[in-house]
């Protein structure tokens, strides 16, 4: 893997180097963070634990890209192999959901065929009416 440096900031607030480099990884596919960071660590003379992989930006049809690093002075970034490993245990020992049985329902049918009920609003107007109508009326005497 070649790597070559195309800007380098040194960040003394945060205690950090900013690094954009192009990578060139010989017609494999796009290196894993956690390889990517071990080599790093290797070129820049750095602790893995030091090393933060930002982003990695593969060229189109090519095997080379971009990487943005941040090599930290003080603070321990956590190693990508690592981490892997513990996310993978986890994955597998999810229990699976029972799948519910699968019911098999008739397709509704289009909307040309089903026939329309529709109330009428006359008769809905009535039956309000028929219920006053039929109440005992008490007449009031002065």
């Amino acid at each position: 893997m070649d790597i070559q440096v195309i800007s380098e900031k040194e960040n003394p607030l945060l205690k950090r180097r900013e690094i954009l480099a192009s990578i060139d990884y010989h017609g494999g596919s796009t290196p894993s963070k956690a390889d990517l960071q071990k080599v790093l660590a290797d070129h820049f003379k750095a602790n893995v634990d030091n090393v933060e992989i930002s982003k990695i930006m593969s060229e189109v049809g090519k095997s080379k890209g971009k990487t943005w690093i941040k090599i930290w002075q003080e603070k321990k970034v956590p190693i990508y192999a690592e981490i892997k490993k513990k996310e993978e245990p986890k994955e597998e020992k999810k229990p699976e959901k029972p799948k519910p049985e699968e019911k098999k329902e008739e397709a509704p049918k289009p909307e040309t065929e089903q026939p329309k009920i529709e109330a009428k609003p006359e008769e809905a107007k009535e039956e309000p009416k028929k219920e006053e109508s039929e109440a005992p009326k008490e007449e009031v005497k002065a």
